[in-house]
């Protein structure tokens, strides 16, 4: 009788202790799975954006090969473009960073400042080669390409490129290489090393080794 009094005590204990556990384990998924759950769905977010802003590079490179290599002005005539289209869909894409299809930013030619390794870095965003806006020097019509290289970029294959924001405000509106999310604050993915969102940028350059570099793995294989 004792022997079977303890055993039913015990069994008791053990079912007491294991409804305990699991309210502990129950606490601590409640209060942190929602916020790893945060964590995943803001990087698929900025994996979103990058995927986005890679599809308007894409689209902007379409542009310059049927269009003599001059780049579009408006998102409009990348929208609006047919045989070949130049955007999936109509082109018009929320930006995933703040929902709204207008909060792209159009990054003209002379927002971004080349990064040669062994040079100097200039001030004032403008890209070594380039001329500085107002200057008639290398000048080149709107959105026309240079012999030799990209838009007003010149012949700078070994370069990165590193935006210079005060010369790609939300309302510019002119050429563009580029486009950037109308957001602000520390990204949970480096995009060409940077870590805040104001200081993304993708431009068609980027998209040109990008390819060439995959071309170059193939030739390997």
């Amino acid at each position: 009788m004792s022997r079977t009094r303890i055993s039913k005590g015990q069994e008791g204990y053990t079912l007491a202790a294991l409804i305990v556990l699991l309210t502990i384990i129950a606490i601590v998924i409640a209060y942190t799975v929602p916020e790893q759950w945060s964590l995943v769905m803001k990087r698929e977010r900025d994996r979103q954006t990058i995927f986005l802003m890679k599809q308007y590079a894409r689209a902007i490179l379409a542009w310059q090969m049927k269009h003599n290599n001059t780049v579009p002005v408006s998102l409009e005539q990348l929208q609006e473009a047919r045989k070949p289209r130049m955007l999936r869909g109509d082109g018009k894409w929320p930006c995933p960073l703040t929902g709204n299809e207008d909060d792209w930013i159009l990054v003209p030619p002379q927002a971004l400042v080349a990064n040669i390794p062994g040079q100097q870095q200039p001030t004032g965003g403008v890209t070594p080669g380039l001329s500085p806006p107002g200057s008639n020097r290398n000048r080149t019509p709107p959105g026309s390409t240079p012999p030799g290289g990209s838009p007003q970029f010149g012949n700078q294959q070994a370069a990165t490129f590193k935006l210079n924001k005060e010369l790609s405000p939300p309302d510019y509106k002119g050429p563009f290489v580029a486009v950037r999310p109308n957001a602000s604050g520390k990204s949970f993915i480096a995009l060409n090393e940077a870590e805040d969102y104001s200081e993304w940028v993708y431009t068609v350059e980027d998209l040109r080794k990008e390819i060439q570099a995959r071309q170059a793995a193939l030739a390997v294989r």
